[in-house]
């Protein structure tokens, strides 16, 4: 038996590289977004599910694709269009016998022929939208908004770790399975939704906080919301249903690690079970501001609660591609300096917020706890390096929701840095330090994610904590030392 997780890491990462030899190169990926629109994995991801610049601007836009502009739209459509097999016109149908709202034109184009040939008249050539990479797509479809491909895809997460401390120190399971579902309508509309089919935690409501203990429980919606966007013709867009509101710059499954999110996202105070990327049920309004300022504030109705959070984000991005995927534009005439592959990301928040009790019989002590959490993140990348600095301050008022722990004031900070070995190859090594009133703790992960293919990712880590717990009269120190090797992927 492995006595010590020294000798258990050698191995995690040894079996990493075996995996790197053992599968075959990079196909093309098969997730719902990619079937939708026909793209790589590496489109929207460095390795999935870690967003790159496109990936961001991508979800800022409410899950509408960018693609090539229109003329190159119309030259692909052109050459695809001599590859149609050409069926007998018909009479185009009377406007009168057009049901429902849409464009009566469009429709009595669409009637003329579900095919068309190169050489049929120009007239009766159906308009560039009705093409979907070749093919043409059903005309009720069409009108309708609603996508042609089921917009559908699963993700899954197999885990196998060493831990010296528990009582089972080896642990190999499947850890969840998810059922992912997102698009748009019309590009109008924007529409995301994660359910969980299958985890190994059960999900949990404290009777104390009305926020669940778990929110990857089986059975258990993640998210599900709809974004209005360009309401009533502006620049903003309204985000509703259940989600993460938006705090930081990276949601919780934005990262290379597939076992730890970051700290400043991640910890709990006390008996509350609030954190920064725990998904709530909320209203938000968002928009891009130029092309560089995006902005978003929204209100949160916590289950039986009538008290309400509020919260605020606001983040610039300075070089590389702005939020509307725009690439800056480039002088061959001039020297090279460091500002011509500098991308520099700053985001701040702030998040208002009560939880507790509501119930409280009259003339007891109010079971509950008033609570901020104030934060800013960078996102710093240059060429193959890439740095993530995150901060964050707390404080709450009646963190035990028993008033018997004093106000507590909480720090977290987390610093991660990355070097992309290959395209499909990168290095992480994260350290974190948290404070949160009751615990001191220091964390040190080293991690290796590898894509052998672009819907796979196989990631080695090694987690080391150490501090001390103030949790009872006497002081313990913290020493826990874990090593992970997992597998997630998405199809």
């Amino acid at each position: 038996m492995i006595k010590n997780i020294i000798t258990a890491t050698p191995i995690l990462f040894s079996l990493l590289f075996v995996g790197i030899f053992a599968f075959p190169e990079r196909v093309s990926a098969l997730p719902a977004f990619t079937r939708a629109h026909n793209v790589e994995c590496t489109t929207c991801h460095t390795i999935f599910p870690e967003l790159n610049e496109y990936g961001e601007a991508f979800l800022k836009n409410g899950y509408v694709f960018f693609g090539t502009d229109k003329k190159k739209s119309a030259e692909k459509i052109k050459a695809t269009s001599s590859t149609l097999v050409a069926k007998p016109a018909v009479a185009p149908v009377a406007d009168n016998v057009v049901k429902g709202a849409g464009d009566a034109d469009l429709l009595n184009k669409l009637k003329a022929g579900t095919m068309i040939s190169a050489d049929a008249p120009e007239t009766a050539a159906v308009p560039a939208q009705a093409v979907d990479d070749g093919r043409m797509k059903s005309e009720g479809l069409l009108i309708s908004g609603i996508p042609e491909q089921l917009p559908i895809s699963f993700t899954a997460n197999i885990h196998g770790s060493y831990d010296r401390n528990a009582v089972n120190e080896f642990d190999f399971s499947t850890r969840t399975l998810k059922l992912n579902a997102g698009g748009n309508f019309k590009e109008k509309v924007g529409f995301f939704g994660t359910y969980i089919l299958y985890t190994e935690n059960s999900a949990g409501i404290s009777n104390t906080s009305q926020t669940p203990t778990n929110m990857t429980g089986k059975d258990d919606i993640v998210e599900l919301f709809i974004i209005g966007r360009h309401i009533f013709d502006t620049p903003i867009n309204i985000k509703v249903g259940r989600f993460q509101p938006k705090l930081g710059l990276w949601k919780s499954n934005n990262k290379l690690s597939i076992t730890n999110s970051y700290d400043t996202y991640a910890y709990t105070v006390g008996s509350s079970y609030f954190r920064i990327e725990q998904p709530q049920d909320a209203i938000e309004a968002n928009m891009i501001f130029g092309t560089r300022l995006f902005f978003a504030g929204g209100v949160v109705n916590r289950k039986e609660q009538n008290t309400k959070e509020w919260y605020l984000h606001t983040s610039v991005k300075v070089g590389g591609a702005d939020y509307l995927v725009n690439e800056p534009e480039i002088d061959l005439n001039k020297e090279e300096t460091v500002f011509d592959f500098l991308t520099l990301t700053v985001g701040g928040y702030g998040y208002v917020g009560t939880n507790g009790d509501p119930n409280t019989v009259a003339g007891a002590t109010p079971r509950q706890n008033d609570f901020y959490r104030a934060g800013v993140d960078i996102d710093l990348i240059y060429k193959l390096y890439r740095l993530k600095m995150s901060g964050v301050v707390g404080n709450d008022d009646n963190p035990d929701l028993t008033y018997t722990l004093p106000e507590v004031k909480s720090y977290v900070t987390a610093i991660e840095g990355q070097y992309t070995i290959q395209q499909n190859l990168i290095a992480a090594l994260r350290f974190e330090y948290q404070d949160d009133g009751t615990n001191i703790v220091r964390r040190y992960i080293p991690t290796i994610a590898y894509a052998p293919i672009e819907n796979l990712k196989v990631v080695a880590e090694y987690k080391h904590e150490s501090g001390t717990s103030y949790k009872s009269a006497a002081t313990t120190e913290i020493d826990n030392k874990i090593g992970t090797l997992g597998v997630t992927f998405g199809f």
